[in-house]
């Protein structure tokens, strides 16, 4: 494959995830409709193979601490008819395959939840402190 061709082509990819990261609550709160016994997963897209993505989390390189510490394996059997997708559809695709599984069940972590948990966090941690803050425009 060629440079230019991984960057214009992307894969969606699905990680199973060990059931233990139901015992935190933000991933709780991103799935609401969770049924009890249904698999775990994180869905995420990306410019390189799902396989290579994959080791990246493994390793630490642009991961969460939920794909990091409870990654189980790679389930192509959710994504490998979706691939590849260009670069301009591929949030779209993850989005979409997320919500699906979400509604069938399953518990989903992705990027969108991480951004959500830590600004969630932040906005508890100052209601906590009762912590105010203004914002000053300056002369």
């Amino acid at each position: 494959m060629s440079d230019k061709t991984e960057l214009t082509q992307h894969h969606v990819y699905v990680i199973e995830l060990d059931k233990e990261v139901l015992r935190f609550d933000d991933f709780m709160l991103a799935n609401p409709a969770y049924k009890q016994g249904m698999p775990c997963f994180f869905v995420g897209e990306t410019r390189h193979s799902p396989k290579k993505r994959f080791n990246y989390h493994l390793v630490g390189y642009k991961s969460h601490e939920y794909i990091r510490r409870y990654a189980r394996r790679l389930a192509p059997e959710y994504y490998a008819s979706l691939n590849p997708v260009n670069a301009d559809q591929a949030k779209e695709v993850e989005n979409h395959l997320a919500a699906k599984l979400r509604t069938m069940g399953y518990a989903v972590w992705q990027h969108t939840d991480v951004l959500n948990a830590r600004r969630l966090k932040k906005s508890q941690a100052h209601l906590q402190h009762g912590h105010m803050y203004y914002h000053f425009v300056s002369a």
